[in-house]
């Protein structure tokens, strides 16, 4: 069986394989195919993420959704992540850097909690919607608390293009289960084989 970091590095390199063009096409998309769900056309408060190089951009989202969705971005406190409220989702001014070189909104934020809809990058995936992190488990480590929970949680999508899609494998212990992973061609849900 191939391990993760190998197949890290194969999703990362497939993505980084497609040019700009390619990637937004595929992220608009996404975006569509995800705003057709169900649990998301209904979200008042979704969590996104600001794409870094070539990952999959979320923000397309905002063109597809009600003009009632509050948006919120991921800023490191503490070594976990807190969503922060943003008034327009596809302007960064005035965002600082962080040390990670990632554009962070200011401000307060929710509890997780909170959101009714998470949307996450991911370096890969399978068709099980198994997720491959950056390497970093932020994501991980901040929503690991609320996992368990069935009745207050956000659902939690994956967002990527095909290209990122690996062999199955075995998630590690700490690893969060996606509801379902998005792509330009399909919707793979968590436990619908």
């Amino acid at each position: 069986m191939t391990d993760i970091a190998t197949l890290r590095r194969q999703a990362l390199g497939a993505r980084r394989a497609l040019n700009p063009d390619q990637t937004t096409h595929a992220s608009q998309r996404a975006a569509r195919r995800m705003a057709r769900l169900p649990r998301v056309a209904r979200a008042r408060r979704i969590g996104l993420y600001w794409p870094l190089a070539s990952e999959a951009d979320p923000r397309w989202l905002a063109h597809r959704l009600a003009d009632e969705v509050d948006y919120f971005f991921p800023r490191v406190a503490a070594d976990t992540l807190v969503f922060v409220p943003v008034i327009d989702p596809l302007d960064r001014s005035g965002w600082p850097q962080s040390a990670l070189g990632v554009f962070e909104p200011p401000g307060c934020g929710l509890p997780i909690e909170a959101l009714d809809v998470l949307i996450m990058p991911l370096a890969g995936f399978d068709v099980d919607a198994n997720r491959i992190g950056l390497g970093g488990g932020f994501y991980d480590r901040s929503l690991a608390a609320i996992t368990g929970r069935g009745y207050r949680r956000p659902h939690f999508y994956g967002l990527a293009v095909e290209a990122q899609r690996v062999a199955r494998f075995t998630p590690q212990p700490w690893d969060i289960a996606l509801d379902a992973v998005i792509t330009e061609r399909a919707v793979y849900r968590r436990g619908t084989r």
